[in-house]
């Protein structure tokens, strides 16, 4: 969906002037803002660009920014200049606007070379000039000329080449800059003119800055090179951002290229008969000059003209599409509709074959969701959809929490295991409606109970089915003692599980107090792939499972005992998201899929090795520590002053619960514990 609201960009780069070119030609209103009046004439003019040509402080700026009310402000402002950035992003901050950064390509990377040197800013490239012999050639801009001027002692060594702007010019005369040692040209320049500059001058030094290769970096280092230059290149600040096809992906439109451009249409063909096709869909296919597709997919389309080709993998597409870059329209058809589990998935929003740049639209189709309740004579916006065709679900879970479940099969024999899987669970009265051959000759829809499911003889074919279990809230509940937990969705959902719930042994368990406090200090996300990292009886591992619906858990326990026992607890408390690995960390860590949190509940003296690790495996990750003994409180203390973290919190926690001595009840205090928690700075030092 492509952002309707006004958005400003402060364009004082190539991708800038690019991003909002590209964002006013879909009909987004864009003002641009420009330094100067030299930037606002490389701007073109279009119906739904306006350019705001001059600088801005802070008060300027906010002025700006409040009577243009913008929905999203882009800084597309060059690398090096830092304190416009700043500033930017500062009066976004107090204006509550959103701010994001527009990263410019770093280019590629450069050789090992002698000759290359790396400094930090302008001053230290003007000292390590100063003690070189020969002519110097800078490229750094005007703003820096002035650094070279108080520290270079022979000012006839130093060649300036700037833009060919007044302003710029004056700036260069007053500094002393004219005449052959001034070179005013708009870039980026050829090897070949830059080989041809420096020759001219007779350069020795080349000073300039890593502003990637659509600044012509590369280009001139090159032709320095080739002369046997020396090379001072003054680094890229660090900074974080979004790339230019990301930041058009966030706002909605196509960040291609000015390749030729074909159009790839993805196209939903609801239940693969031709009437069950939309006008829509008919008017493609009928465009199209090529058909992709399953075999089953391509019978159904065999009226239209186009050429069929049997495929539906992108890469596969991609390939043949390359192979004949004479065409401009091609289509893919996929059954039901592009967006409900789909192939459509893998495509993306555009797919580069080589000589031409394909943008990929997607064409709506009748899902068999739709299809199947309008069949059924029931409304579908109170179902919980899932799919089980090609994908790893946990559809017993699903039907035991929600009062109605419909899903994707590949065949009958996966309905029938399931069934049997009801059956076994307890839940012969699910209502099962299953779908077969869907808007063929051959459609059959079946109704009936689980029970009366598994006495009919096995369908093959895909299918799909709707599960309505109308007793969600009244199934059998987990009881402990005193204490039960519901299975169903009339239980609790805040709070974490009681001790008492657990199977423990003689291995420790984490008290719910404290699992209470470590929880909300994780901020667990929907989706999470969660570490619990000796995680003993699994207190934790099982609190984490009910806030993590759709993500993993993985266990790591090096007590066998204790690995059994969080499986038998992950069991009974249907927490089938759990993994249990038994093993040391760190080295048991190795080899599993990236966490986005972990909580550290015993570490064997190895608390720093573990962050560190966890650290390298993602940057960014969310991490809270459980600290009993004052070495493991002394040793996660160090580990936040040398690790690259950030948003640290530390509290201590002392809990004390009632304990009955006759009639009466005594406070009994638990041991204190400290819990550390902290988020990953996004920078990997280790791989620097």
């Amino acid at each position: 969906m492509i952002y309707k609201k006004r958005i400003v960009i402060f364009a004082g780069t190539t991708e800038g002037r690019l991003l909002a070119e590209r964002l006013a030609a879909s009909g987004v209103e864009v003002t641009a803002c420009v330094a100067t009046e030299y930037g606002e004439k490389l701007i073109p003019e279009q119906p739904c660009l306006q350019v705001h040509s001059g600088r801005m402080d802070a008060e300027k700026m906010t002025d700006f920014l409040q009577q243009k009310m913008p929905y999203l402000v882009v800084d597309a402002t060059h690398p090096y200049a830092q304190v416009v950035s700043e500033t930017v992003k500062k009066v976004c901050e107090e204006l509550h606007m959103e701010y994001v950064r527009l990263l410019r390509p770093a280019g590629a990377a450069l050789p090992a070379d002698e000759r290359i040197h790396f400094v930090q800013n302008a001053k230290a490239a003007a000292e390590l000039a100063e003690q070189m012999s020969g002519n110097i050639f800078l490229t750094t801009g005007s703003k820096e000329l002035a650094v070279f001027i108080q520290i270079i002692s022979d000012f006839s060594r130093l060649y300036a080449r700037v833009l060919s702007t007044e302003e710029t010019f004056e700036i260069c005369k007053e500094l002393g800059f004219e005449g052959k040692q001034l070179i005013c040209m708009q870039g980026p320049f050829s090897e070949d003119l830059n080989r041809a500059m420096y020759a001219h001058v007779d350069a020795k030094i080349l000073v300039t800055k890593e502003s990637g290769d659509v600044g012509g970096f590369s280009d001139k280092m090159q032709a320095a090179l080739a002369l046997g230059m020396q090379c001072i290149v003054i680094q890229r600040p660090k900074e974080q951002g979004l790339t230019f096809e990301q930041v058009c992906e966030r706002l909605g439109v196509t960040g291609t290229d000015s390749r030729a451009s074909g159009i790839l249409s993805l196209v939903g063909t609801g239940m693969g008969t031709p009437e069950q096709m939309t006008l829509e869909a008919r008017h493609v296919l009928e465009q199209a000059q090529v058909i992709f597709g399953a075999k089953r997919m391509l019978d159904a389309v065999h009226e239209f003209p186009a050429q069929k080709v049997c495929e539906y993998r992108r890469e596969q597409i991609a390939a043949y599409l390359c192979e004949h870059p004479q065409l401009t329209q091609a289509a893919v058809v996929f059954s039901g509709d592009v967006g409900f589990y789909s192939g459509a998935d893998s495509f993306g929003k555009c797919l580069d074959c080589g000589e031409k740049n394909w943008n990929v639209s997607r064409i709506a189709g009748i899902s068999s969701v739709n299809y199947f309740a309008a069949k059924l004579g029931v409304a579908w916006q109170d179902v919980k959809l899932c799919s089980v065709h090609g994908r790893d679900t946990d559809l017993l879970k699903q039907i035991t929490e929600n009062k109605k479940v419909f899903s994707l099969f590949n065949g009958g024999e996966q309905l029938t295991e399931l069934a049997g899987q009801l059956h076994d669970n307890g839940l012969d009265h699910v209502r099962l409606s299953a779908g077969f051959d869907l808007g063929y000759e051959t459609e059959e829809i079946w109704q009936g109970s689980v029970r009366e499911f598994l006495s009919r003889p096995v369908r093959t074919g895909l299918c799909v089915a709707l599960f309505e279990n109308v007793d969600v809230n009244n199934q059998k509940s987990v009881d402990t003692g005193d204490v039960s937990l519901q299975k169903d969705n009339g239980r609790p959902t805040t709070g974490n599980l009681p001790d008492a719930l657990f199977e423990r042994g003689a291995v420790p368990l984490t008290k719910e107090e404290i699992r209470a406090v470590a929880l909300s200090k994780l901020r667990l996300t929907a989706d999470a792939i969660c570490y619990d990292i000796g995680a003993g009886t699994g207190g934790m591992t099982m609190d984490m499972a009910r806030y993590v619906p759709n993500g993993t858990i993985i266990a790591f326990e090096r007590n066998a005992e204790a690995c059994e026992l969080i499986r038998a607890n992950a069991a009974r408390l249907s927490a089938r998201q759990v993994t249990v690995v038994q093993g040391s960390a760190p080295e048991i860590l190795e080899g599993y899929e990236m966490p986005t949190h972990a909580f550290i509940g015993g570490s064997g003296g190895r608390l720093h090795e573990i962050v560190e690790l966890l650290l390298e495996k993602n940057p960014c990750m969310r991490i809270v520590i459980d600290a009993v003994t004052l070495e493991t409180v002394s040793e996660a203390n160090a580990l936040l002053k040398t690790l690259p973290v950030k948003d640290v919190d530390i509290v201590s926690v002392t809990v004390a619960k009632a304990k009955s001595a006759g009639a009466y009840h005594l406070m009994e205090s638990m041991n204190p514990v400290y819990i550390f928690s902290f988020t990953g700075d996004g920078e990997n030092k280790w791989n620097k």
